[in-house]
Protein backbone atom coordinates (compact mmCIF):
# COMPACT_ATOMS: atom_id res chain seq x y z
CA UNK A 1 0.00 0.00 0.00
CA UNK A 2 1.94 3.44 -1.15
CA UNK A 3 1.62 6.51 1.16
CA UNK A 4 -1.64 8.44 1.95
CA UNK A 5 -2.06 11.67 0.49
CA UNK A 6 -3.20 14.74 1.99
CA UNK A 7 -6.91 15.50 1.72
CA UNK A 8 -6.70 18.46 -0.51
CA UNK A 9 -5.36 16.21 -3.31
CA UNK A 10 -8.17 13.70 -3.09
CA UNK A 11 -10.93 16.60 -2.83
CA UNK A 12 -9.11 17.70 -6.01
CA UNK A 13 -9.28 14.01 -7.79
CA UNK A 14 -13.13 14.29 -6.70
CA UNK A 15 -13.56 17.75 -8.28
CA UNK A 16 -12.10 16.15 -11.26
CA UNK A 17 -14.23 13.33 -11.71
CA UNK A 18 -17.22 14.82 -10.25
CA UNK A 19 -17.30 18.36 -12.04
CA UNK A 20 -15.39 17.41 -15.15
CA UNK A 21 -14.72 14.18 -16.54
CA UNK A 22 -16.80 11.55 -15.01
CA UNK A 23 -16.53 9.54 -17.93
CA UNK A 24 -12.83 9.36 -18.09
CA UNK A 25 -13.15 7.47 -15.28
CA UNK A 26 -16.38 5.08 -16.29
CA UNK A 27 -18.83 7.49 -14.40
CA UNK A 28 -22.17 8.45 -15.48
CA UNK A 29 -24.46 11.37 -13.47
CA UNK A 30 -27.81 11.24 -13.64
CA UNK A 31 -30.16 14.09 -13.71
CA UNK A 32 -28.90 15.45 -10.76
CA UNK A 33 -25.56 15.39 -11.30
CA UNK A 34 -24.99 12.43 -8.81
CA UNK A 35 -23.55 9.37 -8.98
CA UNK A 36 -23.10 6.62 -6.03
CA UNK A 37 -20.66 7.23 -3.57
CA UNK A 38 -19.72 3.03 -3.92
CA UNK A 39 -19.04 3.79 -7.57
CA UNK A 40 -16.93 6.92 -7.13
CA UNK A 41 -14.84 4.79 -4.46
CA UNK A 42 -14.13 2.22 -7.05
CA UNK A 43 -13.70 4.55 -10.01
CA UNK A 44 -10.60 6.33 -7.38
CA UNK A 45 -9.49 3.33 -6.10
CA UNK A 46 -8.57 1.87 -9.51
CA UNK A 47 -5.84 4.86 -10.21
CA UNK A 48 -2.26 3.92 -9.08
CA UNK A 49 -1.46 5.35 -5.71
CA UNK A 50 -4.88 6.13 -4.90
CA UNK A 51 -6.44 2.48 -4.14
CA UNK A 52 -6.18 2.70 -0.01
CA UNK A 53 -8.88 5.37 -0.22
CA UNK A 54 -12.06 4.39 1.83
CA UNK A 55 -15.69 5.86 2.46
CA UNK A 56 -14.67 7.22 5.63
CA UNK A 57 -11.88 9.64 3.48
CA UNK A 58 -14.49 11.04 0.77
CA UNK A 59 -16.22 11.66 4.41
CA UNK A 60 -12.83 13.34 5.81
CA UNK A 61 -12.67 15.63 2.89
CA UNK A 62 -16.87 16.85 3.21
CA UNK A 63 -15.94 17.58 6.86
CA UNK A 64 -12.61 19.56 6.74
CA UNK A 65 -13.48 21.72 2.89
CA UNK A 66 -14.01 24.81 3.41
CA UNK A 67 -15.63 25.58 0.40
CA UNK A 68 -18.14 22.83 0.58
CA UNK A 69 -17.53 21.87 -2.83
CA UNK A 70 -19.81 18.57 -2.71
CA UNK A 71 -23.11 17.61 -1.75
CA UNK A 72 -23.92 13.97 -0.23
CA UNK A 73 -27.05 12.51 -0.14
CA UNK A 74 -28.51 9.31 0.41
CA UNK A 75 -24.86 7.49 -0.56
CA UNK A 76 -25.23 9.96 -3.39
CA UNK A 77 -22.41 12.71 -3.99
CA UNK A 78 -22.10 15.27 -6.65
CA UNK A 79 -19.94 18.19 -7.70
CA UNK A 80 -21.72 21.47 -6.61
CA UNK A 81 -19.85 23.04 -9.56
CA UNK A 82 -20.24 21.25 -12.77
CA UNK A 83 -19.00 21.33 -16.60
CA UNK A 84 -21.61 22.43 -19.03
CA UNK A 85 -20.67 20.02 -20.77
CA UNK A 86 -21.70 17.16 -18.93
CA UNK A 87 -25.16 17.51 -20.18
CA UNK A 88 -26.32 14.74 -21.72
CA UNK A 89 -26.47 15.36 -25.75
CA UNK A 90 -29.61 13.66 -26.71
CA UNK A 91 -30.28 12.34 -30.01
CA UNK A 92 -26.84 12.03 -31.54
CA UNK A 93 -25.36 9.83 -34.06
CA UNK A 94 -23.06 6.98 -32.70
CA UNK A 95 -19.66 5.97 -33.98
CA UNK A 96 -19.47 2.93 -36.08
CA UNK A 97 -18.83 0.82 -32.95
CA UNK A 98 -18.76 0.79 -28.99
CA UNK A 99 -17.89 -1.60 -26.34
CA UNK A 100 -19.82 -3.08 -23.69
CA UNK A 101 -18.55 -6.00 -20.72
CA UNK A 102 -21.29 -7.98 -19.37
CA UNK A 103 -20.58 -10.88 -16.89
CA UNK A 104 -19.52 -14.12 -17.92
CA UNK A 105 -22.45 -16.15 -16.39
CA UNK A 106 -25.09 -13.52 -17.54
CA UNK A 107 -23.41 -13.55 -21.34
CA UNK A 108 -25.37 -16.54 -22.88
CA UNK A 109 -28.92 -15.01 -21.38
CA UNK A 110 -27.41 -11.52 -23.15
CA UNK A 111 -26.79 -13.33 -26.55
CA UNK A 112 -30.54 -14.23 -26.64
CA UNK A 113 -32.67 -11.54 -24.96
CA UNK A 114 -29.22 -8.57 -26.14
CA UNK A 115 -27.79 -6.24 -23.53
CA UNK A 116 -30.26 -4.52 -20.91
CA UNK A 117 -29.71 -2.42 -18.42
CA UNK A 118 -28.41 -3.98 -14.92
CA UNK A 119 -29.21 -2.23 -11.43
CA UNK A 120 -29.33 1.41 -13.71
CA UNK A 121 -31.54 2.90 -15.90
CA UNK A 122 -29.58 2.91 -19.46
CA UNK A 123 -26.41 0.63 -20.88
CA UNK A 124 -23.65 2.35 -20.82
CA UNK A 125 -21.41 1.85 -24.12
CA UNK A 126 -17.76 3.19 -23.99
CA UNK A 127 -15.83 4.35 -27.06
CA UNK A 128 -12.60 2.53 -25.92
CA UNK A 129 -12.02 -1.29 -25.38
CA UNK A 130 -10.13 -0.45 -22.18
CA UNK A 131 -12.90 1.53 -20.86
CA UNK A 132 -15.27 -0.87 -21.17
CA UNK A 133 -13.30 -3.40 -19.48
CA UNK A 134 -12.70 -0.93 -16.80
CA UNK A 135 -16.61 -0.31 -16.29
CA UNK A 136 -17.05 -4.02 -16.54
CA UNK A 137 -14.25 -5.35 -13.95
CA UNK A 138 -16.66 -3.72 -11.71
CA UNK A 139 -18.85 -6.20 -11.65
CA UNK A 140 -16.74 -9.43 -12.74
CA UNK A 141 -12.90 -9.70 -12.46
CA UNK A 142 -12.95 -11.18 -16.36
CA UNK A 143 -15.85 -10.17 -17.76
CA UNK A 144 -16.98 -10.77 -21.31
CA UNK A 145 -16.49 -7.87 -23.98
CA UNK A 146 -18.52 -7.33 -26.61
CA UNK A 147 -18.20 -4.94 -29.61
CA UNK A 148 -21.58 -2.86 -30.35
CA UNK A 149 -22.64 -2.07 -34.33
CA UNK A 150 -23.42 1.24 -33.34
CA UNK A 151 -23.83 3.16 -36.14
CA UNK A 152 -26.39 0.06 -37.82
CA UNK A 153 -28.31 0.22 -34.59
CA UNK A 154 -28.93 3.62 -34.76
CA UNK A 155 -29.81 3.11 -38.39
CA UNK A 156 -32.71 0.78 -37.27
CA UNK A 157 -34.10 3.04 -35.14
CA UNK A 158 -31.85 3.00 -31.84
CA UNK A 159 -31.62 6.34 -30.23
CA UNK A 160 -28.70 7.36 -27.96
CA UNK A 161 -27.09 10.26 -26.14
CA UNK A 162 -24.02 10.93 -24.62
CA UNK A 163 -22.31 12.19 -21.49
CA UNK A 164 -18.72 13.47 -21.92
CA UNK A 165 -15.77 12.25 -24.63
CA UNK A 166 -15.63 8.71 -24.03
CA UNK A 167 -19.56 7.32 -23.05
CA UNK A 168 -22.43 7.16 -24.93
CA UNK A 169 -25.81 6.02 -23.56
CA UNK A 170 -28.84 3.63 -24.83
CA UNK A 171 -32.06 1.74 -23.53
CA UNK A 172 -31.06 -1.70 -24.38
CA UNK A 173 -29.47 -3.21 -27.45
CA UNK A 174 -31.08 -6.02 -29.32
CA UNK A 175 -29.93 -9.48 -30.04
CA UNK A 176 -28.28 -8.66 -33.52
CA UNK A 177 -26.28 -5.73 -33.21
CA UNK A 178 -23.30 -6.51 -30.91
CA UNK A 179 -20.49 -9.73 -31.68
CA UNK A 180 -18.64 -11.20 -28.84
CA UNK A 181 -16.98 -14.56 -28.20
CA UNK A 182 -18.26 -18.09 -29.16
CA UNK A 183 -20.66 -19.22 -26.39
CA UNK A 184 -18.80 -21.96 -23.88
CA UNK A 185 -20.24 -25.42 -24.96
CA UNK A 186 -22.32 -27.60 -22.39
CA UNK A 187 -20.95 -30.04 -20.54
CA UNK A 188 -22.36 -33.69 -21.64
CA UNK A 189 -23.64 -35.30 -18.64
CA UNK A 190 -21.57 -38.93 -18.01
CA UNK A 191 -23.67 -42.17 -18.40
CA UNK A 192 -23.66 -43.65 -15.10
CA UNK A 193 -21.47 -46.74 -15.45
CA UNK A 194 -22.47 -50.09 -15.85
CA UNK A 195 -21.63 -53.18 -13.83
CA UNK A 196 -19.17 -55.05 -16.24
CA UNK A 197 -20.46 -58.48 -16.85
CA UNK A 198 -18.20 -61.24 -16.61
CA UNK A 199 -16.37 -62.32 -19.81
CA UNK A 200 -17.25 -65.92 -20.80
CA UNK A 201 -13.45 -66.89 -21.75
CA UNK A 202 -13.67 -69.23 -25.24
CA UNK A 203 -13.36 -73.05 -24.89
CA UNK A 204 -11.43 -73.39 -28.39
CA UNK A 205 -9.21 -70.66 -27.09
CA UNK A 206 -5.79 -72.31 -27.99
CA UNK A 207 -3.48 -72.82 -25.17
CA UNK A 208 -6.28 -73.47 -22.98
CA UNK A 209 -8.81 -76.20 -21.48
CA UNK A 210 -11.81 -76.98 -19.44
CA UNK A 211 -12.11 -78.99 -16.76
CA UNK A 212 -14.92 -81.83 -16.56
CA UNK A 213 -15.52 -83.13 -12.94
CA UNK A 214 -17.66 -86.18 -13.92
CA UNK A 215 -15.14 -87.19 -16.55
CA UNK A 216 -12.19 -86.72 -14.23
CA UNK A 217 -13.79 -88.69 -12.06
CA UNK A 218 -14.76 -91.68 -14.62
CA UNK A 219 -10.84 -91.75 -15.25
CA UNK A 220 -10.12 -91.99 -11.40
CA UNK A 221 -12.48 -95.29 -11.45
CA UNK A 222 -11.00 -96.71 -14.25
CA UNK A 223 -7.41 -96.29 -12.89
CA UNK A 224 -8.69 -97.98 -9.32
CA UNK A 225 -9.97 -100.81 -11.57
CA UNK A 226 -6.65 -101.04 -13.53
CA UNK A 227 -4.57 -101.39 -10.25
CA UNK A 228 -6.58 -103.98 -8.59
CA UNK A 229 -6.68 -106.19 -11.54
CA UNK A 230 -3.10 -105.99 -11.81
CA UNK A 231 -2.74 -106.80 -7.97
CA UNK A 232 -5.36 -109.91 -9.01
CA UNK A 233 -2.89 -111.09 -11.84
CA UNK A 234 -0.06 -111.04 -9.62
CA UNK A 235 -1.21 -112.98 -6.61
CA UNK A 236 -2.53 -115.78 -9.59
CA UNK A 237 1.10 -116.13 -10.64
CA UNK A 238 2.55 -116.77 -7.01
CA UNK A 239 -0.09 -119.66 -6.54
CA UNK A 240 0.73 -121.37 -9.78
CA UNK A 241 4.55 -120.81 -9.05
CA UNK A 242 4.20 -122.56 -5.79
CA UNK A 243 2.71 -125.59 -7.07
CA UNK A 244 5.33 -126.05 -9.65
CA UNK A 245 7.86 -126.06 -6.78
CA UNK A 246 5.74 -128.77 -5.31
Amino acid sequence: MGRQKDPKQLEKMMSYILGRRPDEFGLVLNDQGFVRLKDLLKAISEEPGWGYVRKSHIHKVLMTSCEKSFVLENDRIKAVCRDDALNPEEEIVPPKLLYHCVRRRAYPVVCRQGIIPLGQPPVLLATTEELAQRMGKRRDPAPVLLTVQAQRAFEAGLRFSKQGELIYITDHVPAGYFTGPPLPKEKKKEAPKSKKEPVAIPEDLPGSFTFDLERSRALQQQRLKRKGLKKEIAWKKDVRRSKRKR
